[in-house]
């Protein structure tokens, strides 16, 4: 009864603090989110998944809300009430050939409840970034008639992704889903041209802000069954429909007399509206794309899995025009291992410890070259003594970019804390 309670006041104050905080975008510094959404977020929202590169397309467990796969909500135990909770924390190294700089930021990383409604259709809830702006760049150079010039580019916000999602078992093999997600949220982006070295040349400021409000869907299928005495096989896929999201704009451009040229943001001085437009209709073309995984396991101890995942980016557009934006695809591995233990083990035999890594062409294409990312997880899972709760930690190294032509590289050390809370809340109680 003690344990019970004590899981149920974890649960409330999780809840509370999510309700505030799990929409607020988090203060990313990446000067590659200025293009196309921004950072993506993938749909794997389990620390126990990211320990494992990733691998999330044919993984499924009776404790786990998969939201990569809908289908995998059909396995979750048929008593349960499941509720996990993301935080990270996130430090990167931006460097050229012959600069670099360093930012870090942590923020939650999704929430996700998962039930049972019958034996055969089970229902998950969640929450979580869907893709993150924050950018702040200079850039100079030098015009004959007005001398030396300075660029700012800046960034904020981003999406959101709120989902519900349905899986059904069908017989003793199959099992499908679908995930309708509620995609909200503004992101804002503000370029500011000034002149220092003239005292005639007028100054401007151009900024658009974009907020959305859709809906987007996504579908999964799974196939698992026996291949040996000990070993089992799944294979899944998932899809995302392509669709189109709507929303507003508004676009405001000024001349100004700024009052510190070194920075965008130093007070300044209105002189004219060149041009605003307010509520303006505005849209995203969002891509299809499939992906496709297969796991094998054995007996509850072991699991190996690998995915693959493509999305045709190049069909994205902003209000009709198309962004010159390239396919991604991505490839990951990952294992997990449990050791055999009983009551009477040592903690460290009751943990899981995981491995994995991938490797991922995103949708940028820069001066002909691909920004591609790569990394290698680690994670392990730790029991809370006398519950079937988990605590679950992973860790990412990788780097993304390139410092080729001028470009930038990043290289970033991620960590995830996650707190999965499995209760059996629909059992009825023989003794008190």
């Amino acid at each position: 009864m003690k344990n019970r309670s004590h899981n149920k006041l974890i649960l409330t104050a999780l809840v509370v603090m999510m309700c505030g905080s799990v929409f607020a975008q988090a203060d990313v510094d990446s000067p590659y989110s200025m293009f196309g959404l921004g950072q993506v977020r993938d749909k794997s929202m389990n620390a126990r998944l990211k320990g494992m590169g990733g691998v999330a397309n044919a993984m499924y467990d009776k404790a786990m809300v998969n939201a990569e796969n809908p289908a995998s909500y059909a396995m979750i135990d048929t008593l349960a009430f499941l509720f996990d909770a993301c935080l990270y924390a996130k430090s990167s190294n931006f460097s050229t050939s012959a600069l670099s700089e360093r930012a870090s930021t942590a923020a939650f990383e999704s929430v996700t409840m998962g039930f049972a409604l019958t034996n055969w259709w089970k229902m998950a809830v969640g929450a979580q970034p869907y893709s993150n702006v924050g950018y702040n760049i200079v850039t100079s150079g030098y015009d004959a008639y007005s001398g030396n010039y300075s660029q700012f580019f800046q960034g904020d916000g981003g999406l959101n992704r709120a989902f519900w999602g349905n899986g059904f078992r069908l017989g003793k093999h199959f099992s499908v889903g679908a995930n309708a997600s509620y995609v909200f949220g503004d992101s804002k982006a503000t370029t500011t041209l000034t002149y220092p070295d003239s005292t005639f040349v007028i100054c401007s400021r151009r900024s658009r802000d974009v907020m959305i409000s859709s809906f987007m869907f996504d579908y999964g299928l799974m196939f698992h069954g026996k291949v040996g005495k000990d070993l089992t096989l799944t294979l899944g896929a998932t899809y995302d429909q392509q669709i189109k999201l709507r929303g507003s704009q508004t676009i405001f451009i000024r001349s100004i007399e700024a009052g510190d040229y070194s920075s965008a943001s130093a007070a300044e001085y209105l002189i004219d509206t060149v041009w605003y437009q307010t509520d303006n209709k505005a849209s995203l073309t969002m891509p299809h794309g499939v992906g496709f995984g297969i796991t094998l396991q054995k007996n509850n101890r072991w699991t190996l899995g690998a995915d693959f995942n493509w999305a045709q980016w190049s069909a994205f557009e902003r209000n009709g025009v198309n962004q010159g934006l390239q396919d991604s695809w991505s490839v990951a591995v990952g294992g997990e291992y449990i050791p055999v233990s009983t009551t009477l083990s040592s903690y460290w035999t009751k943990m899981s410890y995981r491995l994995g890594g991938f490797y991922e062409q995103t949708y940028l294409n820069i001066n002909g070259h691909s920004i591609n990312k790569l990394g290698v997880t680690a994670g392990v899972t730790l029991p809370v003594p006398k519950t079937l709760s988990r605590v679950n930690l992973s860790l990412e190294v990788g780097k993304c970019g390139t410092k080729s032509d001028n470009l930038i590289q990043e290289g970033y050390v991620n960590f995830t804390l996650g707190v999965s809370i499995f209760e059996r809340w629909f059992v009825k109680r023989m003794y008190r």
